[in-house]
């Protein structure tokens, strides 16, 4: 007997039998996660001093138990990386000034992550307020140890972060679990899709899951989420609060560079594939326009030193950012180019910028998120590839507020454009700001979902 794709994903054996199969494939794939691990460690030397050590322990829930400041449960939030911590930042204080009688607890799955959630909250850490372990990786085991030693009264997962067997002991256990600024590209669809009985129960685990637009709403329902626990609430990341000490920082960056008559242009999170591009246009921009500065920001750490040999194979001068403290206070020679080797500083580099170039776009990535340097007032360019960010991407090129290139010499021509008519670039910037202060609200309608779990 064939069954049809309606019968096969309400079959109720179905999705036990994929998280079967999941988990077993899961328990294969740890050692190479471990190895994973450790090899990008390896490749991360001139990174270490900022990281924290492996802990990978902590990747199987095995950790020493918090001891917090009281006895209350914690609240808990999910956030994967530093874009997801950084978006999720103002909620997390939010809810410690809202309820400062509850401890919290803020995991993440990258070292990346991890060192900029302990640098923002090193003094709540020591207090007993925060407490900070990775998530373990989703196995049955390793996700009850984890529940089981911080027993959080809610657990809050940012964006798309669907773990079947996290999900199944949250609701063993009866701990409410909220999906928030939750989004849903066709690409991760057309993925869940495949094992869409295991992902039609994981959805309906959640407590409640709040979308950032319609299409992520449509895509989640689509793959089995409740249409009575699905609701639009906006992005969260229109919800900026901009840091007066980056903006100083910045300023300061610039004046340690000699900078301050330059036009500096930012290539923020590049990936493999894209400086050799950017310092190609850069040369060629650079010839009429001789002003012309870069800042470049690799968006992985282990590809620091392997784009630093690449910026410098051209009579490039191309400083470190963790280099700086050793110059010689009376070199007054403007680099060319400095490479933003450091974590935690992109709101840093922004600041010193006048125009931004956002990678992961250039390369089918699918982009990062440009509304904090749209925050800062600069102008934004990026390539073809903005699946990550459809419906921001979307907006602002529907309203002029951003340029989109399709390849390299269309990319040359709009940066080149803004660099040329700073009238036109000031105009685009203002316009992308006035769209994020017209979008923002979304936190404050998460914190009135969230109220009725935090009494």
């Amino acid at each position: 007997m064939i069954l049809s794709e309606k019968q096969f994903t309400l079959n109720p054996l179905m999705p036990l039998m994929q998280r079967f199969f999941y988990t077993l494939l899961y328990y294969c794939l740890t050692p190479l996660f471990f190895l994973r691990l450790l090899y990008k460690h390896q490749k991360s030397n001139a990174y270490k001093e900022q990281r924290q050590s492996m802990r990978l322990a902590e990747r199987l829930g095995i950790f020493t138990k918090p001891e917090f400041a009281n006895e209350q449960a914690p609240v808990w939030f999910h956030t994967v990386s530093v874009g997801e911590f950084i978006a999720a930042l103002p909620l997390i204080r939010q809810v410690m000034k809202d309820y400062p009688q509850f401890p919290l607890v803020i995991t993440c799955t990258t070292t990346t992550g991890s060192a900029q959630i302990i640098k923002t909250f090193s003094t709540e850490m020591k207090q007993g307020k925060i407490a900070h372990v990775y998530l373990p990786y989703d196995l049955p085991g390793s996700m009850r140890r984890f529940l089981k030693n911080m027993r959080p009264r809610l657990g809050i997962i940012m964006e798309t972060e669907i773990w079947p067997n996290l999900l199944y002991a949250a609701q063993q256990m009866v701990i409410p679990v909220w999906l928030l600024n939750a989004r849903m590209s066709a690409r991760s669809a057309k993925g869940y899709k495949r094992i869409k009985g295991l992902t039609r129960t994981a959805l309906q685990q959640f407590t409640g899951i709040a979308a950032q637009d319609v299409l992520d709403a449509e895509r989640l329902k689509k793959l089995g989420a409740k249409e009575d626990s699905l609701l639009i609430t906006g992005s969260i990341k229109f919800d900026i609060q901009i840091n007066s000490e980056d903006i100083e920082a910045g300023k300061t960056l610039r004046q340690q560079l000699h900078w301050q008559d330059k036009q500096v242009l930012i290539a923020a999170s590049t990936h493999k594939g894209e400086d050799e591009i950017l310092l190609r246009v850069y040369q060629q921009l650079k010839q009429n326009h001789p002003q012309l500065v870069m800042i470049v920001v690799p968006r992985h750490p282990e590809r620091f030193q392997s784009v630093y040999q690449l910026l410098n194979m051209d009579n490039n001068r191309v400083i470190k950012r963790s280099a700086m403290a050793d110059m010689p206070g009376n070199d007054d020679k403007p680099a060319d180019i400095l490479l933003g080797d450091s974590m935690g500083e992109m709101m840093c580099y922004f600041a010193c910028a006048d125009l931004v170039f956002m990678g992961g776009t250039l390369v089918p990535t699918g982009g990062h998120n440009i509304l904090e340097p749209v925050a800062m007032g600069l102008p934004i360019v990026y390539g073809p590839h903005m699946f990550n960010f459809n419906a921001i991407s979307e907006l602002f090129l529907h309203y002029h507020a951003v340029l989109q290139a399709a390849d390299k010499e269309s990319l040359e021509q709009a940066i080149n454009t803004l660099l040329s008519d700073k009238i036109k670039a000031e105009k685009m910037a203002a316009q992308a700001k006035q769209l994020i202060e017209q979008n923002s609200g979304a936190m404050d309608k998460m914190s009135v979902l969230l109220k009725p779990y935090l009494k």
